[in-house]
């Protein structure tokens, strides 16, 4: 099969971006403002931009998956005299719209593939002292190290994981696909696909051998990561979209929330579900399991943490923690740490603070929603990504930054994960590119 070129994909971009226009024509000629406020009152659409909506009708770029249904299901849940019928995510006419976008999307990544070559190797040599001696006194001054970004075959990536066994990586990529490298970035063959839209979350069991993924559909799968299989399919009995997941300690549970107010539970032996816990009419924007699996941790978009008995499946306390977008847990279980919907992330003891009073603050100067956080696996870093585009390290100690900055160079930071090993961090964002640092050394003096 020929490789689709340059001029063959601009066609196909140009008569997509042609048919949105037929389709806007059809539904009375919206103005892009209407269509804006349309989607920003449909629940379950992802918000739109004016300059968004230029570059979809003009055919100026492919957009992300999840943007170009939001267009194509605003368009098609108003009539031409402005009359609102709600069109379902999974309707037929939406499925003929995914599909001529996963075939671009496919004619652009073979371009793509096709176009990068084989770069001519580098002269060997060995790596001076010098230059070593100057890498281990950033990183023991505080200073992480950037390495070259990760480019991977998705348009973009809104989740990552580790493998505890340090073998994959794992991306979610806008394509609902799961793509698998090595830490080093080398692609593996057999990409994870069943879901339809853009996959939010990623996780792997304790031993590994699990990889749960959940996306913009509304399904969740459980992957064997070691033949690279879905374990029966989605899991079942769940509803509405769910974007956040967490394995217990031991692997024997994965939780998942999200829109609708409810933690599902499966057994992830039999893939039955268990249990639905209710956690009141609030979104869910954070789950997480302490490492002894006492406290299932799930925080609501009310501002609220609930702290859940796994034993007696009973709410054992509430945090007061504010409105925030992830929770992580400290290995050794003794803090969990939030992150604010206002760019504040703080720290809490789970049996202690339980009116509303954190033990510190972490600094931030994020100027927007902090997305994402993670623990180094010795509980010396504390890592978050935030939608203003930054990444940034603390200590959790005291709360204070690490010296050294990240140019993660993001528009917006969606998801960060340390190694298991926790030399490296990684971050992705609304590009291509998997952002990969070599973390700090703590020495017997501090940071």
């Amino acid at each position: 099969m020929s490789t689709p070129n340059k001029t063959e994909f601009t066609a196909g971009l140009d008569r997509l971006a042609e048919e949105l226009r037929q389709l806007r024509a059809g539904r009375g000629s919206p103005t892009l403002s209407v269509i804006v406020a349309r989607a920003a009152a449909m629940p379950g659409t992802t918000p739109l931009s004016v300059s968004a909506l230029s570059e979809a009708f003009n055919g100026k770029r492919l957009q992300r998956l999840d943007t170009f249904m939001s267009v194509v299901r605003t368009l098609l849940s108003y009539d031409e005299d402005g009359k609102h019928f709600l069109v379902a995510r999974g309707a037929p006419e939406m499925e003929v719209w995914r599909a001529r976008w996963r075939e671009l999307d496919h004619m652009r990544l073979q371009r793509s593939r096709s176009g990068a070559g084989i770069a001519e190797l580098a002269p060997v040599r060995a790596v001076s002292p010098l230059a070593l001696r100057a890498l281990a006194d950033d990183l023991e001054g505080g200073y992480p190290v950037a390495l070259t970004p990760i480019e991977g075959p998705a348009d973009e990536y809104d989740a990552l994981a580790f493998s505890p066994d340090k073998q994959y990586l794992a991306l979610g990529g806008c394509d609902g696909v799961v793509y698998l490298q090595d830490p080093m970035g080398n692609s593996i063959t057999n990409p994870l696909a069943g879901h339809r839209d853009i996959v939010r979350d990623l996780t792997f069991s304790s031993d590994g051998r699990l990889l749960a993924s959940s996306a913009d559909d509304g399904t969740v799968w459980l992957w064997d990561v070691t033949f690279r299989i879905p374990v029966g399919g989605s899991l079942p009995d769940s509803e509405g979209v769910l974007d956040s997941l967490a394995f217990s300690s031991d692997g024997s549970l994965l939780a998942a929330a999200g829109y609708v107010g409810r933690v599902y539970l499966w057994d992830t032996a039999t893939r039955e579900m268990i249990k639905v816990l209710n956690v009141g009419q609030t979104r869910v924007d954070g789950l997480a399991f302490s490492p002894d699996n006492a406290l299932l941790a799930v925080a609501g978009y009310d501002g609220v943490t609930q702290l859940w008995s796994p034993t007696a499946w009973e709410v054992t306390g509430r945090i007061a923690v504010g409105k925030c977008c992830d929770i992580a847990f400290a290995p050794d279980g003794k803090l969990f740490a939030s992150a604010g919907s206002d760019g504040s992330v703080r720290l809490w003891d789970p049996l202690a603070s339980r009116v509303g009073n954190s033990l510190r603050e972490c600094s931030s100067a994020a100027t927007k929603a902090v997305s994402a956080l993670a623990f180094s696996p010795d509980g010396r870093l504390l890592a978050g990504a935030a939608m203003d585009g930054t990444v940034r390290l603390w200590n959790p100690a005291d709360g204070r930054p690490l010296p050294g900055s990240l140019d993660a160079s993001f528009g917006e930071a969606y998801d960060v994960a340390f190694s298991p090993d926790g030399g490296l961090l990684a971050a992705v964002g609304d590009d291509n590119s998997v952002r990969v640092w070599i973390t700090p050394v703590q020495c017997a003096g501090g940071w």
